[in-house]
Formats: structure tokens, sequence, C-alpha cells
């Protein structure tokens, strides 16, 4: 039950999905051709269970973008990530971004080296974006895209669907 969702795919790979942390690691991937394995974990659960979408897809940009690649490390890691493989994470095991963000890069240096129009804003805002009002996104960052979807209710939705799967309804 995967999405062709071609619009999100694309904000994942662009680096352009109101996600801070999730957007730095794609935009790292584009500019290094690297990314940390924190953040290939982080990026690969936003685009199978926020996004829904196959994990082949993810596995094929990092394949065809990373100056690292390794066939059965990359393999191996969608699979884990998309809670499908032989040694997956479970299915209910849903990356936050947000918390992913605000654990693994507290003050935003990170996020800030690779997402530009979020320099000078505030980590807590940065981390927070999901929460923050139309007009508090667009005083802070004007040029940063809204979230393109809730977490949360997406979150859900990929619970809803590994459970169909598996034929837990």
């Amino acid at each position: 039950e995967w999405h062709e969702d071609t619009e999100g795919l694309q904000a994942w790979k662009d680096g352009k999905t109101g996600y801070p942390i999730v957007d730095a690691g794609m935009r790292q991937l584009r500019e290094e051709a690297y990314m940390h394995n924190r953040l290939r974990m982080i990026v690969a659960s936003f685009l199978t269970k926020d996004l829904l979408v196959d994990w082949r897809e993810g596995y094929h940009w990092f394949r065809d973008k990373l100056v690292d690649h390794n066939i059965a490390n990359n393999n191996g890691g969608w699979q884990w990530a998309a809670s499908t493989g032989t040694d997956a994470q479970p299915y209910f095991r849903v990356f936050n971004p947000m918390t992913q963000g605000e654990r693994y890069d507290p003050d935003a240096t990170y996020i800030t080296r690779y997402v530009p129009e979020l320099r000078g804003v505030d980590p807590e805002v940065i981390h927070g974006w999901h929460d923050a009002s139309l007009t508090q996104r667009r005083r802070a960052a004007p040029e940063y895209p809204d979230p393109i979807v809730d977490h949360s209710e997406r979150r859900e939705q990929a619970i809803a669907m590994f459970e169909r799967a598996r034929g837990d309804d």
C-alpha cells in the first residue's frame, strides 16, 4: 500500500519537507554525497513512514547519490527503516523527526549549516517548526517551507497500513 507521492518524494529529495532535520540531511546528501548514519535512519523513516513512499525509491536515490554506497548496507538499511526486511525494526517504531532533531542537534548547528533559511532562528523554533503558527513561521523564516505532512497523522496511517499488511485489522 505504498503511496505514489511524487510531490512528497521530490520535496524529500530536495530537502524541502518543512522538517528541519530531514531537510538538513537531504541537503547534505546533495552537497557532499554523504550523511551520517543517524541522519540516514531519520530520512529513511520519514520517507517510508511519514510520506508512506516505497522504500525502494529511497534506496535508488541513496544508491545514486552516496559516495560510500554499499549495496548490502543500503538495501539492509532501507529495509530495516521501512520495517520490511528480515532484520527490520518493529513497524510501529516511527522516528519522530522533531524529537530526533532536538536529541541529536539541540543547538540546531547541523540544521543551520545545511538549511541557511533557518540561520538566526532560535533552536526552539526550529525544533518546534511543526507546531508554530503560519504567522510565526513566516516571520522567522519566510523562505523555509511549511511541513508537507502532519507527523502524528502519518504515524497513525503508517501503523494502520502495516497492521493491514500483517492481517491485524
